[in-house]
């Protein structure tokens, strides 16, 4: 599983215009397998014995700062249905708690290092950022784009997904956007860049996360 199969959902899930429940919402599938146990890796492969639930545990305490208060140990059945009833709001926390960590060292079994690490190195050199700071901007963007689908819990508001996905597909995102939305001020706050180097984060790494999605969303019209 990779980033482009879920921003395919979601772009799917923009042009047919409808909210589907949880029960039957390929997205809350698609992350819920991600989540439970399904196949975490994009490259393939999978952590030994396939239970990812003490990589998430372990991305949300040890690796990301610690703090955060974790359920008791469940068995798979059981963190599989919990994983499906969140779906995107699921997965949406634990990119916050990438966003807010900021630490490195995350293990390849992590299932959400796993979506995020095939950007970060390209963003890392391209913007002469480090890949700590990398990591955050490439999370803050996933944020951004998964924030629209209606199952993520999240506010939407801050730009217009589909011009965005025009502009990241035309090669050009216009800077106005990132600023008039609050984007540059936030990322500069999270990751302590200066305005020009988070807006030029920001430019890139749209363009790296969302480039799959910008050519479905083309596709579709």
């Amino acid at each position: 599983m990779s980033m482009e199969d879920i921003l395919k959902v979601l772009v799917d899930s923009r042009q047919q215009g409808s909210s589907t429940q949880a029960a039957a919402d390929p997205m809350a599938n698609l992350i819920g397998g991600l989540l439970g146990g399904g196949q975490a890796q994009s490259g393939g492969s999978q952590q030994a014995g396939g239970d990812l639930v003490g990589g998430i545990a372990n991305l949300l305490g040890s690796v990301m700062g610690g703090g955060q208060s974790q359920a008791q140990p469940q068995s798979q059945a059981q963190n599989t249905a919990n994983s499906q009833a969140g779906g995107l709001g699921d997965m949406m926390g634990l990119l916050e708690s990438v966003m807010g960590g900021g630490q490195s060292g995350t293990t390849a079994n992590d299932p959400i290092m796993a979506l995020l690490n095939p950007f970060v190195t390209p963003l890392a050199k391209k913007a002469n950022i480090p890949p700590e700071i990398a990591i955050i901007v490439v999370s803050f963007v996933a944020h951004k784009l998964l924030s629209h689908h209606p199952s993520s819990g999240r506010d939407s508001s801050s730009f217009n997904l589909e011009n965005m996905l025009q502009q990241i597909g035309s090669g050009s995102i216009d800077p106005n956007l990132l600023h008039n939305s609050g984007m540059v001020k936030e990322i500069s706050a999270k990751t302590g860049l200066d305005e020009t180097s988070a807006e030029k984060s920001l430019n890139l790494a749209f363009s790296l996360v969302g480039k799959s999605a910008a050519g479905l969303i083309n596709k579709g019209k």
